[in-house]
């Protein structure tokens, strides 16, 4: 007797991973878009109607990918385990042809390691080998990638509907010394309750990553209109539907942003390539060459959010009173931002975020580029 698959097809379940500190970013997206998200471990999963892969890889800007999933069944040993993966409806995901990637996670599982979960998948779907996939945040690979998740005696595999990560936008070809990753400004954007409306200022913008996260926000942009997805090589894949999909998600979209959106830097090379990827995007920023210790705004612009990511030392090679520079900065936010909501990311060093000195923050931990952080959120 086969072991009995729960088929999702019918009714889309996703699971939609996020950067740790993120989760409630993406439980707040979905629930604007009138979804009801379930907060899990490492994000959040969605149900819904045929297609929601589709609009979740379109319309959410926090999320770092997007996993279908294909079934769940038991699996207390290698035998179970291989009549299950057989079982799978794979045919709307794989052409059957192709050699389809897997990536294993084992959580109190009776296998010895992944070899064994890939050979059971090899010998389920009749192919001599199946490509062993790295962690789950690497490139994806031109074919299907599965994630297969066993946990104790029960086994969940989900097809990767997105590529390339979701942080991948599309404009953002140049970067400064120290990158921030699209998702996770758009996420701070979202936690720090930004309303798209009010101006926006960003006093170390480096490549302009929060300014245009937060113009495509004030615009009401789909922040996946400019780019692939894996879904499309799908052989189920519904080229009518996915084109009306992406045609409401433009015909939503303002023609241009509701706010005003600022950015300052010392590095003129910084502010270049701010204005080269503003470019790309689709939206003009107002770029300044200033220095952020006596940095002053126009008059009678505000109040709104600032927003930044000053140096943390690890990567851009700052000098020594890293303290300094964060004392500075706190200062100018205390100065020249009366009034404002304030949203600072620092690495999670007590020294530092005393010198920033933000009355009454709030903390939220985080990570950026593996580093542990703080997202400082205040009223100044």
């Amino acid at each position: 007797m086969p072991p009995q698959v729960t088929n999702v097809q019918q009714r889309e379940w996703l699971f939609i991973p996020a950067l740790p500190g993120l989760e409630p970013a993406v439980a707040a997206e979905a629930e604007a878009l009138g979804l009801s998200p379930r907060r899990v471990e490492g994000g959040v999963e969605l149900e819904g109607g045929p297609g929601l892969h589709q609009e979740a890889n379109l319309r959410l800007r926090t999320a770092s990918r997007v996993w279908l999933r294909l079934g769940r069944f038991p699996a207390p040993d290698a035998a179970a385990l291989a009549r299950g993966l057989a079982a799978l409806p794979l045919r709307p995901v794989w052409d059957g042809r192709s050699v389809p990637r897997l990536s294993v996670v084992l959580h109190g599982a009776r296998f010895k390691g992944p070899d064994a979960v890939l050979a059971a998948a090899a010998r389920a779907w009749g192919l001599p080998s199946v490509e062993r996939a790295g962690l789950l945040d690497e490139e994806p690979g031109e074919g299907l990638t599965l994630l297969v998740r066993v946990e104790g005696d029960t086994c969940t595999v989900s097809a990767d509907t997105s590529g390339e990560p979701l942080h991948r936008r599309g404009y953002r070809q140049e970067v400064s010394r120290a990158p921030l990753r699209e998702t996770l400004a758009a996420g701070i954007l979202v936690l720090a309750g930004y309303d798209g409306v009010a101006p926006l200022v960003d006093p170390m913008c480096g490549s302009g990553t929060f300014l245009i996260e937060g113009a495509w926000m004030s615009q009401q942009r789909a922040p996946g209109l400019a780019r692939p997805f894996a879904f499309e090589r799908f052989p189920g894949f519904d080229a009518g539907a996915w084109a009306a999909c992406r045609a409401r998600a433009e015909a939503q979209a303002l023609p241009a942003p509701r706010a005003v959106l600022r950015g300052h830097d010392l590095n003129a090379g910084s502010l270049g390539t701010a204005r080269r990827n503003a470019r790309r995007a689709g939206v003009t920023l107002t770029l300044e060459r200033q220095d952020v210790r006596t940095l002053t705004l126009p008059a009678g612009l505000g109040p709104g959010w600032v927003v930044a990511n000053p140096p943390y030392g690890k990567r851009v090679g700052e000098g020594e009173d890293l303290p300094g520079l964060y004392r500075a900065l706190g200062a100018t936010l205390r100065r020249a931002f009366v009034g404002w909501r304030a949203a600072v990311l620092v690495p999670e060093e007590p020294g530092l975020i005393r010198a920033l000195a933000l009355p009454g923050a709030r903390e939220l931990p985080v990570r950026n580029g593996g580093l542990r952080c703080r997202l400082l959120l205040c009223a100044l």
